[in-house]
């Protein structure tokens, strides 16, 4: 599966096994979930992803966890990755919301509001729009004014780039974003944990 897309279902599963790993080898940290993968397990069905962007502390145990979880899957050995960490807001807590927690990690999503100024902020015509359209829905931001606002929260000093203002005329233009329906909130507790509940452990 390496170079292969990764779905919902290959996240979740993905993020299990990583959890599982870490308690097996001592691995400790937090995970804190932005990009497409966090929309895909929070808020909206969405394209499959390439990888799964994080920001990570401390990173050396939990990235070699990753990387083992990879070879299980013939995935790309950088599916979870920090490499939109310099993105990630710092003027206003992007308010995470914990998905999973245990003694060794826990696993954070950023809201829906941060990640709405975190895509308007990259505004990549033919990958950001769907995204930036849902995003505002969920957030009731319906106008370009009250999207300039919630960026400058989140990036002070700061304006949407012209190939954002653009993006939102014309998603504005076609007239007023729906809410997409929001998936089940992912359960990403590893197998055996999940089986011990059920009672199918011993």
């Amino acid at each position: 599966m390496v170079g292969d897309l990764l779905t919902r279902d290959d996240i979740i599963r993905g993020l299990r096994d990583l959890v599982a790993e870490a308690q097996a080898t001592g691995a400790t940290g937090r995970i804190h979930l932005v990009g497409g993968a966090a929309l895909a397990l929070r808020y909206f069905e969405r394209r499959t992803t390439s990888d799964v962007d994080a920001s990570i502390a401390p990173e050396s145990e939990l990235l070699e966890a990753a990387r083992t979880v990879a070879a299980r899957n013939r995935w790309d050995p950088d599916w979870l990755n920090t490499n939109a960490t310099m993105f990630v807001p710092f003027a206003k807590d992007p308010d995470w919301e914990t998905l999973y927690e245990d003694e060794r990690v826990v696993i954070r999503v950023a809201s829906a509001e941060a990640l709405l100024a975190m895509k308007l902020n990259a505004s990549r015509r033919g990958r950001d729009d769907d995204d930036i359209e849902r995003l505002m829905a969920i957030c009731s931001v319906l106008d370009i004014e009250a999207a300039e606002e919630l960026f400058e929260e989140y990036f002070p000093g700061e304006v949407i780039p012209d190939r954002g203002q653009r993006l939102l005329a014309d998603i504005l233009a076609a007239g007023e974003p729906e809410p997409a329906p929001i998936p089940p909130r992912p359960d990403l507790r590893p197998n055996a944990e999940r089986g011990h509940q059920l009672g199918l452990g011993h």
